[in-house]
């Protein structure tokens, strides 16, 4: 698992020692990243990386030029390993949550980009995508095949892309239509 570009390119992260994390795969990572590129400017971007796990993505966003990236699991030491090899603590926060409970609570930032990994075993999908839409961003949503949102989200649909085994839902909550 690496940097694919920016300023921490070809910079290898620490992998998850259990199968309990899945870090999005560098090719998939390198498509998804090329496709945002189009619509992005990563300069000053704000992230939030949910179910970060490693932080492969959010770390991604932060050597393109994200001013910030916001880090939220359950687990956070694999991120903080990472945050700390690159030396970016200065543009990570890091929140130690439940994906869930870190979106009731106010949130006083706005998150240009959102990134949701969550387990493929993962119940609470669209409880978790109508709180996400109330942020006004765009959610790129890493899932498996058998994931199926609910009809009410299927207007915010911009792009449903398929690498390998990984599927990535874009949704626009307001941002690009605006």
């Amino acid at each position: 698992m690496r940097i694919i570009s920016g300023a921490y390119k070809r910079r290898i992260l620490k992998s998850p020692l259990t199968e309990e994390i899945r870090p999005t795969s560098d090719r998939a990572k390198e498509t998804l990243f090329n496709i945002l590129v189009n619509d992005f400017d990563f300069e000053n971007l704000i992230c939030l990386d949910l179910f970060c796990g490693s932080g492969n993505l959010g770390l991604e966003c932060i050597s393109r030029g994200a001013f910030l990236s916001f880090f939220v699991d359950r687990d956070t030491g694999l991120v903080e390993k990472n945050i700390r090899l690159l030396g970016v603590e200065n543009k990570a926060n890091i929140i130690r949550s439940d994906a869930i409970a870190f979106l009731d609570k106010p949130v006083n930032k706005h998150f240009d980009l959102i990134f949701c990994d969550p387990p493929y075993s993962y119940e609470f999908y669209d409880e978790l995508i109508e709180k996400i839409s109330l942020l006004k961003s765009i959610l790129i949503l890493e899932h498996s095949n058998k994931f199926i949102h609910s009809d009410h989200f299927e207007k915010f649909v911009y792009l449903k892309k398929k690498i390998g085994t990984v599927n990535f839902t874009f949704f626009d909550f307001g941002v690009k239509n605006n």
